[in-house]
């Protein structure tokens, strides 16, 4: 069963993955992304790419459980909440029964974004349902912003387990890191992104899943 990497830009993780014996679908929304992804790709390991630009989700032709594992890196803080919850259904489509779903996605806590920091924080504490959504990246970051869309919507980890439970997903671990290899003018306290690894259920003998 083929892996899928979504937003898979140049290529590292898609490489990563084929070296490790994987067949890879290599996604990204700029075809000419994956024209150098396939070029750096080792010539005996071309056999078990496939590219596939497109939009995610919705530009992208996968037959439902036809994923073993899906990796989407840096994609989704480009999406609005509703889109996000449609993201989460159509991924639970595509994977098999225990296929593996990891997500990497940008917090507000960056150097550059920390003026935000704040209005995220006093919404989490009253319960927004998308406390990280930010229509004016622009005027909270303008330097590195201004290559930015003007919205992004940065995550948590209880954003991304609440979100991906509702819709169907077993969540296995959700947390904050470090991006040591960020530029020290967007590195804050450690907390720069997050991770989630989660699971489809594997199907059961009788009426439910687990």
């Amino acid at each position: 069963t083929p892996v899928m990497d979504v937003g898979a830009a140049y290529g590292v993780a898609t490489i990563a993955a084929l070296q490790a014996g994987a067949r890879v679908i290599a996604n990204d929304i700029d075809a000419r992304h994956l024209e150098i992804l396939r070029d750096r790709v080792p010539a005996d390991l071309r056999g078990r790419l496939d590219l596939l630009p497109g939009k995610f989700p919705e530009q992208l032709a996968v037959p439902p459980e036809g994923l073993g594992a899906i990796l989407i890196c840096r994609v989704l803080h480009f999406f609005r909440g509703e889109e996000i919850e449609a993201a989460a259904r159509q991924l639970r489509q595509w994977l098999v029964p225990g296929g593996k779903l990891f997500i990497v996605a940008e917090t507000p806590y960056l150097k550059n974004f920390q003026a935000f920091i704040p209005t995220f924080e006093q919404r989490m504490a009253e319960g927004a349902p998308w406390p990280g959504a930010l229509e004016n990246v622009q005027a909270i970051a303008p330097d590195r912003g201004a290559s930015l869309p003007s919205f992004m919507h940065f995550l948590d980890p209880s954003v991304l387990r609440r979100t991906f439970e509702k819709n169907g997903f077993v969540v296995e671990q959700a947390a904050t890191f470090a991006r040591p290899e960020f530029p020290e003018d967007l590195q804050l306290d450690g907390r720069e992104s997050v991770g989630l690894e989660a699971s489809k259920p594997k199907l059961q003998t009788g009426l439910s899943e687990v």
